[in-house]
């Protein structure tokens, strides 16, 4: 059995094989209305007692990206928000926030800054890697835009929050990357 990383690997060269031999890939290489990514390393694991904040330093691109993203879903861009090498212990819930980093556990899921939360269902086996989450983060930015919360020039910040009860006040959860990826809308 190959580890998870190896898989991962082998499809994106089985991914970028095939686009080179269909003549794709330059094409896509070349393409600035392409994806735009800005990922950061978080300083330590996501503790029960305390928010961890990471903050994505934006290019210019794709700070004009996000100022300009339409009030309509069906206009817009897709934006991910990954958050890679969550390791959880059974039960613990995280809610996950975007340019708050003044979320705690009494911030609720109606919030504005609100993006989602990741769970985990089992405890993970030791020395296993994390899970990669995957949240849908363009209603938030949308949010935030039209709220006026995302002005030029900002940075984003992403706050993770672990929901009371859900985990040990001393639990300590690692991310090993957080990362925001805006793909424009297929024409």
């Amino acid at each position: 059995m190959l580890p998870r990383r190896t898989v991962r690997l082998l499809q994106v060269v089985v991914v970028l094989g095939s686009l080179a031999l269909s003549g794709s890939l330059p094409a896509a290489a070349a393409d600035p209305a392409g994806p735009l990514t800005v990922e950061a390393v978080p300083g330590g694991p996501v503790r029960g007692s305390a928010p961890m904040t990471v903050t994505l330093h934006l290019s210019g691109d794709l700070r004009n990206v996000i100022r300009k993203i339409p009030d309509r879903p069906a206009d817009g861009p897709v934006a991910r928000l990954t958050l890679n090498g969550f390791k959880a212990p059974n039960g613990a819930n995280v809610h996950v926030f975007l340019n708050f980093a003044q979320a705690s556990a009494a911030t609720g899921i109606d919030d504005p800054h609100y993006v989602g939360a990741m769970s985990s269902f089992e405890d993970p086996a030791p020395n296993s890697p994390g899970d990669d989450i995957i949240l849908d983060a363009a209603p938030t930015l949308r949010k935030l835009k039209k709220d006026g919360r995302i002005l030029p020039g900002d940075n984003l910040t992403v706050t993770l929050v672990v929901t009371p009860g859900s985990a040990p006040d001393d639990v300590s959860i690692p991310i090993d990357r957080v990362a925001l990826t805006i793909e424009p809308k297929a024409r």
